[in-house]
């Protein structure tokens, strides 16, 4: 089912709209100004969600930022937080696997040893996607910040 066209408020209409890449491109790429831009941060969604795929055998994305608007000025990124169907999978993994998680996920305050410096972010796919995981019993909470201002978002499921 394709994503609901765009409000007045250039948002979606409130609330999760089940989606597939195809219907995020229809509506957020295709039916966006900014064309070339949003091709480039569909292409990097494409590519996480390819990644976080292989690590979360089956779980929901969704999708937020200024990727899931309609405005004139050009987006800057997208966000994604990924809801796993089984927390205890994520909890089993080997250390690629963990390390591979890890890098799905934008990460703050992080001290790297050699060379050694501090970082405030560091974010996937060239810092263009800030990627979370939602843990069990936090769904509500990522829903409200998702929705803030009454703006819908796609829900991808695999």
């Amino acid at each position: 089912m394709p994503l609901p066209h765009w409000t007045p408020a250039k948002t979606l209409p409130p609330g999760r709209h089940a989606a597939d890449l195809a219907d995020i491109y229809e509506r957020l790429v295709f039916d966006a100004p900014h064309q070339n831009e949003r091709e480039i941060l569909f292409s990097a969604l494409n590519s996480y969600l390819g990644v976080a795929r292989r690590i979360i055998n089956s779980g929901r994305a969704w999708v937020g930022g200024a990727f899931v608007t309609r405005t004139d000025h050009v987006p800057d990124g997208l966000d994604v937080v990924l809801i796993p169907d089984e927390w205890g999978a994520l909890k089993r993994l080997d250390g690629a696997g963990r390390s591979a998680l890890y890098g799905l996920l934008t990460l703050r305050g992080v001290i790297v040893g050699q060379p050694a410096m501090y970082l405030d972010q560091v974010q996937p796919v060239g810092g263009i996607l800030d990627g979370f995981l939602c843990r069990p019993g936090d769904e509500d909470t990522w829903e409200e910040v998702w929705a803030e201002g009454d703006r819908g978002f796609p829900e991808l499921i695999w």
